[in-house]
């Protein structure tokens, strides 16, 4: 029986390890046939965790120890590679983390056993209680986790950390193996585990107040872009109407040269035509951060000669944070701006839909689309060379969608390109910015 139980024990802290790197992913980046690559590694990690079993009732020292989950701390890492593909630096992140969640799973697992009689393996039925205890640790631990840390993290597809961090995760698991290594025969189990799990814990509150900081800033630096935005906005409104108003006064004179018999000049309607053009380039939504970035994607069109259609009930949209609103919107239209100024004039196109329907919000992104899109998993790949630099707009776009509990779709059909967003009806929030 002690087989059979060095193996579950194995194989448990096998996957828990690979649950926890994968559940800091996002959807976005798993790679093709994710449910068949994670079936096959789990049937690998299976045979490791029984040839490991049989190695260990031969020699259970300490350096064989290492050497075995040495073996099983690479298969984790090969497994998370083969079943996702994101930025590197994040990859890594993510791979630190889940060895992290793994050392405090296993660590806390170990006070309930201190209260068998005999932990021994070999003995009675800890065989079976032994692996059962560190299951059921595991699962809770990486519940009370995702809740808690992994989804905020795993939502956030563009999160990159910075290499100093990853210097400072790798040295502190480091440091921690060393040390479950020293303390094996020096210290009571009890401390040496929980001062793991401790550790290990604390070390991941640490890198998600070290994430939650940089997002808030990143937050803090949009939203200040934004107001910067807005303003400009009012200064070229007001610029506009003075010029309306001379333009005006401009027509007085020449309806009053009308009344003499005589003709306006060419010149004249065409200064006017382009300042009311001008005036009606800026949108009102009922929603004064929408109103913002329409009118600035409404002037690019121009100057990329896209002819542009913004019917949008901003106002329906008032949940949403400026940030998330700027992201969904922004990605959606930059990335057809970006599409678009490559056609024949003709075929520039583009428009922009949303209001309240049947009890949702339906957000359309429309755009004449003249060249095939390669779609992995519903999601457009990017046509970069740099795939791990660029192509997260639209993962981006389904990551708000979720994290207000809709969805969001694309599709490439009849030389159209569309990217659909349903959310449900929440209630308003004050997005305006006085």
């Amino acid at each position: 029986m002690y087989i059979f139980g060095q193996f579950l024990l194995n194989f448990i802290m096998t996957e828990t390890q690979a649950a926890a790197m994968l559940l800091l992913a996002p959807a976005a980046s798993y790679r093709r046939h994710f449910m068949l690559r994670n079936t096959a590694f789990a049937l690998v990690s299976a045979t490791y965790s029984v040839f490991t079993a049989f190695r260990m009732q031969t020699s259970n020292d300490f350096a064989s120890q290492t050497l075995i989950f040495s073996g099983l701390f690479v298969l984790t890492i090969f497994r998370y590679f083969a079943c996702c593909r994101g930025a590197f630096l994040r990859d890594l992140f993510n791979i630190f983390s889940g060895m992290l969640i793994r050392l405090a799973a296993s660590s806390l697992a170990n006070f309930p056993l201190f209260l068998l009689p005999d932990i021994d393996l070999h003995n009675g039925i800890n065989w079976l209680v032994v692996p059962l205890i560190h299951l059921l640790v595991a699962v809770l631990l990486l519940f009370l986790l995702d809740r808690w840390l992994l989804q905020d993290i795993r939502e956030n597809s563009d999160f990159a950390p910075g290499r100093l961090s990853l210097g400072i995760m790798a040295a502190l698991i480091a440091v921690m193996l060393a040390y479950l290594g020293y303390t094996m025969n020096q210290v009571p189990e009890a401390v040496a585990y929980g001062v793991r799990a401790l550790f290990c814990l604390l070390m991941m509150t640490m890198f998600y107040a070290e994430w939650k900081q940089a997002r808030v800033m990143a937050q803090n630096a949009l939203e200040k872009r934004i107001d910067e935005e807005k303003l400009r906005h009012y200064e070229d409104l007001g610029s506009v109407i003075q010029a309306m108003n001379i333009k005006a006064h401009d027509l007085r004179h020449q309806i009053r040269t009308l009344e003499t018999g005589s003709v306006v000049t060419p010149e004249v309607i065409s200064e006017l035509t382009e300042t009311v053009q001008n005036y009606e380039s800026y949108i009102k939504t009922g929603n004064d951060t929408l109103d913002v970035l329409l009118t600035e994607a409404a002037l690019r069109c121009e100057r990329a000669g896209i002819e542009a259609d913004f019917r949008v009930d901003g106002a329906c949209l008032g949940f949403l944070s400026p940030a998330d609103l700027n992201a969904l919107f922004g990605n959606a239209i930059d990335n057809a701006v970006e599409y678009l100024s490559a056609l024949p004039e003709d075929d520039r196109l583009l428009w922009v839909m949303g209001g309240r329907t049947d009890g949702f919000i339906r957000l359309r992104f429309e755009n004449r689309l003249l060249s095939p899109v390669d779609l992995k998993n519903g999601i457009p790949r990017t046509t970069k060379a740099d795939t791990l630099s660029h192509g997260f707009g639209t993962q981006s776009i389904l990551s708000i969608a979720r994290k207000y509990g809709g969805s969001a779709s694309f599709s490439a059909e009849d030389e159209v390109f569309t990217a659909c967003v349903v959310l449900p009806i929440r209630e308003q929030t004050d997005t305006g910015m006085d």
